[in-house]
């Protein structure tokens, strides 16, 4: 097998592919053959090395990825040769409360990850995928769709003619429009630019506010809810936007704290959130259990998450420095196999 691998350390400079032996499976395994996978933005924190001491090398890369099973080891009957499946981010969180040891069962470190042609999981570690997918739209699944998905429909599912504010046009925010809509929920979406607010409106996202022209748009949803405020924000900035998503929060809403892109520390003026008894909860991408009802979502609504870009397996470099760049609008993916 080929594999991208963190050898002595982080950054480019020790992302080095590598050959080896394809793995058969143990008991209760299967043997994938890795169609694609996709970045996310903590696969940036991963190269440079800021995820924590639990993330070390040597690492294969990236939490998201998609495969057909090759093989399968003793005692596995759900499976077969053939079945297209994805890896669960958490390879330990199958349903219920989250695990204690929650982080030690993350894909792409502490773990290794999908960025391999072949990789060996546990059978109850993977889930079949939507046969209308793309491999690039399925490689997307694991991580930013389960978080949508977490975010919109885990703890007070969102309901039909709840407003909801998603920042931002990542591969997680693009999702959760598409989400919201088929569950009968008004958008509003923060971008950047016109062009993005653009492509936006073209997904079918019922407000965009170009944050550009707007700066205050926390003002601006307030004013698109008739001064009421949006029932639930699904916070993806971090400490420079959490203060106008509170702002922005109908009295009794929830803001969903999902990315920190923007900073890890954030000052708060606690009587905004206390006097109008505001909830504040945090999803990190979600179950198996989740998983699975995101894929069921996806099947009955026909749903597509949002290519941006595909890179070639031996040019995975690449993708992470389309991915610092940040101009792509939807998820940066790399073939594994052939695009045939």
């Amino acid at each position: 097998m080929r594999h991208w691998s963190f050898e002595t350390g982080f950054g480019y400079g020790n992302l080095v592919l590598r050959e080896a032996e394809i793995p058969s499976p143990g008991p209760r395994e299967v043997l994938l053959e890795m169609r694609a996978a996709a970045l996310n933005f903590r696969d940036l924190v991963v190269l440079r090395g800021q995820h924590g001491r639990r993330v070390q090398p040597p690492l294969i890369p990236l939490s998201d990825g998609v495969g057909v099973v090759v093989e399968t080891g003793p005692g596995v009957t759900d499976l077969k040769p053939g079945d297209r499946v994805a890896p669960c981010f958490f390879q330990n969180w199958e349903g219920g409360p989250p695990p204690e040891d929650l982080e030690a069962g993350r894909l792409g470190g502490p773990l290794d990850g999908a960025l391999a042609t072949h990789r060996v999981f546990p059978a109850r570690g993977v889930l079949r995928v939507p046969d209308h997918l793309s491999d690039a739209e399925a490689a997307t699944l694991p991580c930013a769709g389960v978080t949508a998905w977490s975010a919109l429909c885990g703890a007070r599912p969102v309901r039909p003619g709840e407003t909801v504010l998603i920042l931002g046009s990542g591969g997680v925010a693009l999702m959760a429009i598409l989400l919201a809509r088929a569950a009968g929920a008004e958008t509003i979406v923060t971008t950047s630019s016109p062009e993005r607010a653009a492509k936006i409106s073209a997904l079918g996202a019922d407000h965009v506010i170009d944050r550009s022209a707007r700066p205050d748009w926390a003002a601006e949803a307030r004013r698109l809810t008739g001064g009421r405020g949006v029932d639930r924000v699904l916070e993806l900035g971090g400490a420079a936007t959490l203060g106008q998503s509170i702002r922005a929060t109908r009295t009794g809403g929830q803001i969903i704290l999902i990315g920190n892109v923007t900073g890890n520390t954030a000052e708060l003026f606690l009587p905004a959130i206390l006097t109008r008894q505001l909830a504040l909860r945090a999803v990190t991408v979600g179950s198996k259990e989740q998983f699975a009802a995101l894929t069921r979502a996806i099947d009955r609504h026909m749903l597509r998450p949002v290519v941006a870009t595909r890179h070639a397996f031996d040019a995975a470099p690449d993708a992470y420095r389309a991915l610092e760049a940040g101009e792509a609008f939807g998820n940066l993916c790399i073939d594994i196999a052939d695009r045939g």
